[in-house]
């Protein structure tokens, strides 16, 4: 028979684990083979306290019963029954020394970890014929209460009332060949998968938050470690043990998607016995949504609407941040900051990398603080310009350049800045040599300093020659009011500090900072609100090309 017409709900659809009673679900009914089975389990028991008790004064040499009682205040009687089960269990031997099995119970608490067999309930996938790790020792069927578009509706137990769902039926209209039954072992490790995962949760719930890891995690931990290194038979009477005890039955398990626990993680299927993480379920999703078109819309669209909602959220902490920024920003440079709406721009955009943090945010954060810089040099060029024959102009002739870069190192001095080491940005500008050279004659036949340089796409190591004319040579009539001189006041070394920031941009490796992400962002913010200073000091400009 077909998998197309062997699937069908009849008695419900399978329900192992309670689904979240909130939150945004894609719920599924997922087809499987369900076999009913007889698997050997690991039964770990562990030595009560007496027998503990006993075997521990045993292997100090106290032996007789009636010696032994006196010690823990029991009857004789009880502990000539410990010593008993001890001795049939081969835990001490005839005159009641500690055998070596009875020793290593002593050391890890354990006693009795032979196999015992169970009847349960195996799953396996009827599109790639993987069993499930996961094993069932009653099925639990949750009532259907009509089927129609390639969906069921059920009524799920929830917090205060009945919750109505429609779960999309996978698979349904594909025809499958039916796989082959699952072997003895595949059959033991699906059902020891359980135990562990079982055991797994169980040490984890056992967990005191407040004072560590209880006894009860502890013991339960051992349990685990032993199904862990033990439970894989050897493939002999045990394996062969292992019962079909009939025909797979086809039925429809309950799945859910729901949100990853990270931003962007997208809708993620859980385990449908609450026993996460359960990694074959990311792959049979992946194979069923090549099979099953319908499957691979409906995860697109959970996908979507995952990441519309991530983008809202977003939106909104975005506009918070953005907010509370420049509520604080204007406390620290006053109201005048409105007025500049480029500049307030600027840093909004670094507040808002300093509150992504981590290597990315701080470049980025570094990169505002230098287009804060660029801003502020386009302003002062443009509403500051050089003089039309600065100290060093030699006429009709071109000044050698060395005369120039004399003249702009003075220049720096004269502010007060400190000479960056290995040139920095004085010896940066030979890259700018020739239109530094020619400004004051192109300046002089156009009177407008847009000829000389393009200040709506020049870079700080293009501006900063002509604000350091303007600001400190002879020859020109900003030297006494000129703003970069209070910004040399405050930072005597901004050269220094603006190569420093250009690297920082880009995390280079002969980047000169040596310091905590934290420390590097807090160092770009105060530099650039020192650039903003003055720029709010500025008359108003006309509205600003950011």
């Amino acid at each position: 028979m077909s998998g197309r017409h062997l699937f069908e709900i009849r008695r419900g659809v399978l329900q192992f684990h309670r689904p979240p009673d909130s939150g945004e679900l894609v719920f599924l009914c997922w087809p499987v083979l369900v076999y009913r089975v007889t698997a050997p389990v690991l039964r770990v028991r562990h030595l009560n306290i007496v027998e503990k008790v006993v075997l521990a004064l045993c292997r100090a040499g106290v032996r007789q019963p009636e010696d032994i009682a006196a010690k823990i205040h029991q009857s004789t009687e009880l502990c000539e029954h410990v010593l008993r089960q001890l001795r049939a269990d081969g835990r001490v031997d005839q005159v009641g020394a500690p055998t070596d099995r009875g020793v290593e119970a002593l050391v890890t608490g354990r006693v009795g970890e032979e196999p015992e067999y169970v009847v349960t309930h195996v799953l396996q996938d009827p599109l790639t014929g993987r069993l499930w790790p996961r094993a069932a020792r009653d099925l639990v069927f949750q009532r259907v209460s009509g089927v129609g578009d390639g969906q069921a509706r059920l009524r799920l137990d929830s917090a205060g009332a009945p919750r109505p769902i429609a779960a999309r039926i996978v698979g349904d209209g594909t025809d499958l060949a039916l796989p082959r039954p699952p072997s003895a072992q595949e059959i033991i490790n699906a059902v020891g998968a359980q135990r562990k995962a079982e055991l797994a949760r169980k040490a984890e719930q056992f967990t005191d938050l407040r004072d560590g890891r209880t006894p009860s995690a502890s013991a339960v931990e051992k349990d685990l470690q032993a199904v862990s290194t033990e439970l894989v038979l050897p493939h002999g009477v045990e394996v062969r043990r292992v019962l079909d005890t009939g025909r797979p039955a086809a039925e429809y398990l309950l799945l859910w998607l729901e949100n990853g626990s990270e931003p962007g993680d997208g809708p993620q299927v859980r385990d449908p016995f609450g026993l996460d993480p359960n990694p074959m379920l990311r792959r049979l999703l992946a194979d069923w949504n090549r099979e099953d078109p319908g499957l691979a819309d409906a995860v697109a669209q959970a996908t979507d609407r995952s990441f519309a909602r991530i983008t809202e959220d977003y939106r909104t902490v975005r506009e918070a941040v953005g907010r509370a920024a420049e509520t604080r920003l204007v406390q620290r440079l006053g109201n005048e900051l409105r007025r500049r709406p480029g500049t307030l721009k600027l840093l909004l955009g670094l507040e808002e990398a300093a509150a992504r943090g981590g290597e990315s945010g701080v470049e980025t954060v570094a990169r505002e603080a230098f287009r804060l810089y660029e801003h502020l040099l386009r302003r002062l060029v443009a509403e500051y310009p050089p003089p039309e024959r600065p100290s060093w102009d030699a006429g009709n002739q071109t000044s050698a350049w060395e005369t120039v870069k004399a003249a702009l190192k003075r220049a720096a001095k004269t502010l007060g800045l400190d000479e960056p080491h290995r040139g920095g940005y004085l010896g940066a500008m030979t890259l700018s040599r020739t239109a530094i050279l020619g400004y004051p004659a192109a300046y002089r036949q156009t009177r407008d300093i847009r000829a000389v340089i393009n200040l709506d796409k020049g870079f700080v190591r293009d501006l900063l020659p002509y604000a350091l004319i303007a600001a400190a040579d002879p020859n020109s009539p900003h030297r006494r009011d000129h703003p970069l001189r209070a910004l040399a006041g405050t930072r005597p070394g901004l050269l220094i500090e603006l190569d420093e920031l250009g690297r920082l941009r880009n995390r280079g490796s002969h980047n000169t900072r040596d310091a905590t992400v934290e420390d590097d962002v807090e160092w770009c913010r105060l530099l650039a609100l020192d650039a903003a200073r003055v720029l709010v000091s500025m008359p108003p400009p006309p509205p600003e090309r950011t």
